[in-house]
Protein backbone atom coordinates (compact mmCIF):
# COMPACT_ATOMS: atom_id res chain seq x y z
CA UNK A 1 0.00 0.00 0.00
CA UNK A 2 1.79 3.08 -1.28
CA UNK A 3 -0.28 5.43 0.91
CA UNK A 4 1.56 4.14 4.03
CA UNK A 5 4.88 5.41 2.62
CA UNK A 6 3.72 9.04 2.33
CA UNK A 7 4.86 11.86 4.58
CA UNK A 8 2.37 13.01 7.25
CA UNK A 9 0.62 15.61 5.09
CA UNK A 10 0.18 13.33 2.08
CA UNK A 11 -0.88 10.45 4.33
CA UNK A 12 -3.56 12.59 6.00
CA UNK A 13 -4.86 13.86 2.65
CA UNK A 14 -4.85 10.35 1.18
CA UNK A 15 -6.86 9.05 4.12
CA UNK A 16 -9.28 11.97 4.07
CA UNK A 17 -9.72 11.64 0.32
CA UNK A 18 -10.67 7.99 0.69
CA UNK A 19 -12.74 8.12 3.90
CA UNK A 20 -14.52 11.43 3.31
CA UNK A 21 -14.98 10.70 -0.39
CA UNK A 22 -16.58 7.29 0.21
CA UNK A 23 -18.77 8.63 3.03
CA UNK A 24 -19.86 11.67 1.00
CA UNK A 25 -20.63 9.47 -2.02
CA UNK A 26 -22.77 7.22 0.19
CA UNK A 27 -24.62 10.22 1.66
CA UNK A 28 -25.20 11.70 -1.80
CA UNK A 29 -26.34 8.48 -3.47
CA UNK A 30 -28.54 7.62 -0.50
CA UNK A 31 -30.57 10.76 -1.20
CA UNK A 32 -30.99 9.79 -4.87
CA UNK A 33 -31.67 6.06 -4.43
CA UNK A 34 -33.36 5.51 -1.07
CA UNK A 35 -34.95 8.86 -0.26
CA UNK A 36 -35.58 10.07 -3.80
CA UNK A 37 -34.99 13.57 -5.16
CA UNK A 38 -38.60 14.74 -4.82
CA UNK A 39 -38.89 13.49 -1.24
CA UNK A 40 -35.56 15.10 -0.31
CA UNK A 41 -36.50 18.45 -1.85
CA UNK A 42 -39.89 18.20 -0.14
CA UNK A 43 -38.23 17.50 3.20
CA UNK A 44 -35.88 20.47 2.88
CA UNK A 45 -38.61 22.89 1.79
CA UNK A 46 -40.90 21.72 4.60
CA UNK A 47 -38.16 22.16 7.21
CA UNK A 48 -37.24 25.63 5.98
CA UNK A 49 -40.85 26.78 5.54
CA UNK A 50 -40.74 27.88 9.19
CA UNK A 51 -37.78 30.20 8.54
CA UNK A 52 -37.45 33.49 6.68
CA UNK A 53 -35.85 31.73 3.68
CA UNK A 54 -37.98 32.03 0.49
CA UNK A 55 -39.49 28.78 -0.82
CA UNK A 56 -37.86 29.03 -4.26
CA UNK A 57 -34.41 29.53 -2.69
CA UNK A 58 -35.00 26.43 -0.55
CA UNK A 59 -35.91 24.39 -3.64
CA UNK A 60 -32.78 25.57 -5.47
CA UNK A 61 -30.55 24.87 -2.47
CA UNK A 62 -32.07 21.40 -1.99
CA UNK A 63 -31.28 20.55 -5.61
CA UNK A 64 -27.80 22.01 -5.19
CA UNK A 65 -27.18 19.75 -2.17
CA UNK A 66 -28.51 16.59 -3.80
CA UNK A 67 -26.46 17.18 -6.95
CA UNK A 68 -23.29 18.50 -5.32
CA UNK A 69 -22.74 15.73 -2.77
CA UNK A 70 -22.13 12.82 -5.19
CA UNK A 71 -20.33 15.04 -7.71
CA UNK A 72 -17.97 16.48 -5.10
CA UNK A 73 -17.42 12.99 -3.69
CA UNK A 74 -16.33 11.73 -7.10
CA UNK A 75 -14.07 14.76 -7.56
CA UNK A 76 -12.49 14.19 -4.12
CA UNK A 77 -12.03 10.46 -4.80
CA UNK A 78 -10.45 11.15 -8.19
CA UNK A 79 -7.71 13.27 -6.60
CA UNK A 80 -7.82 15.70 -9.50
CA UNK A 81 -7.89 19.43 -8.71
CA UNK A 82 -7.75 18.55 -5.02
CA UNK A 83 -7.68 22.11 -3.68
CA UNK A 84 -10.67 23.11 -5.82
CA UNK A 85 -12.59 19.96 -4.83
CA UNK A 86 -11.96 20.45 -1.12
CA UNK A 87 -12.69 24.20 -1.37
CA UNK A 88 -16.04 23.59 -3.06
CA UNK A 89 -16.83 20.94 -0.44
CA UNK A 90 -15.98 23.44 2.31
CA UNK A 91 -18.37 25.93 0.70
CA UNK A 92 -21.09 23.28 0.65
CA UNK A 93 -20.38 22.52 4.31
CA UNK A 94 -20.74 26.25 5.06
CA UNK A 95 -24.10 26.25 3.25
CA UNK A 96 -25.23 23.27 5.34
CA UNK A 97 -23.95 24.97 8.51
CA UNK A 98 -25.91 28.12 7.72
CA UNK A 99 -29.01 26.01 7.13
CA UNK A 100 -28.64 24.31 10.49
CA UNK A 101 -28.12 27.74 12.07
CA UNK A 102 -31.37 29.03 10.53
CA UNK A 103 -33.20 25.97 11.86
CA UNK A 104 -31.54 26.44 15.28
CA UNK A 105 -30.62 22.76 15.12
CA UNK A 106 -28.41 21.07 17.71
CA UNK A 107 -26.71 19.30 14.76
CA UNK A 108 -25.01 22.59 13.95
CA UNK A 109 -21.75 21.61 15.67
CA UNK A 110 -21.37 18.55 13.43
CA UNK A 111 -21.53 20.72 10.34
CA UNK A 112 -18.90 23.11 11.79
CA UNK A 113 -16.59 20.15 12.34
CA UNK A 114 -16.99 19.02 8.73
CA UNK A 115 -16.48 22.60 7.54
CA UNK A 116 -13.19 22.89 9.44
CA UNK A 117 -12.08 19.45 8.25
CA UNK A 118 -12.76 20.16 4.58
CA UNK A 119 -11.15 23.60 4.82
CA UNK A 120 -8.05 22.02 6.39
CA UNK A 121 -7.92 19.51 3.52
CA UNK A 122 -8.20 22.38 1.03
CA UNK A 123 -5.41 24.29 2.78
CA UNK A 124 -3.12 21.24 2.82
CA UNK A 125 -3.77 20.37 -0.83
CA UNK A 126 -1.30 21.68 -3.33
CA UNK A 127 -2.60 24.49 -5.53
CA UNK A 128 -2.97 23.70 -9.21
CA UNK A 129 0.01 24.79 -11.29
CA UNK A 130 -0.95 27.28 -13.96
CA UNK A 131 1.11 26.78 -17.09
CA UNK A 132 2.22 29.94 -18.83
Amino acid sequence: MKCCEYDSKKFFLCGMRFFFGVWFLYVGLNKWIFIGPDAFVGHITTEFAKTWSPHMLNVILAWLIICAEPLLALLILSGKKARAAWSMTAMLMFLLTMGQTMLMSPDLIKNWQFLVLTLACAALSEPEQVSA
